[in-house]
């Protein structure tokens, strides 16, 4: 799937600040229909050096603008853009 489609279907669902690794900041979210979408922002300290991020506050793949995307329905990932 192409970033467009992803965030035409699915760029308002709710993702919170789940994880941090390697500087990339992992985000999840579930939507109504039970689809599990994962962002990953980062890569290197140059990408994140300014973000700031709370673990309460709730993002969308709009507000955070993902380098990577992969969504997922009963942990079988169907579509992945990434931007590396």
């Amino acid at each position: 799937m192409k970033k467009e489609e992803i965030l035409k279907q699915y760029g308002e669902v709710k993702l919170k600040f789940s994880s941090y690794y390697k500087f990339t900041f992992i985000f999840h979210g579930v939507s109504e229909d039970g689809i599990t979408i994962v962002a990953n922002i980062g890569g290197d300290s140059d990408d994140i050096y300014r973000m700031d991020v709370d673990s309460d506050k709730e993002e969308t793949l709009y507000s955070l603008d993902p380098n990577f995307i992969d969504i997922s329905k009963d942990g079988k990932s169907f579509a992945t853009w990434d931007d590396y």
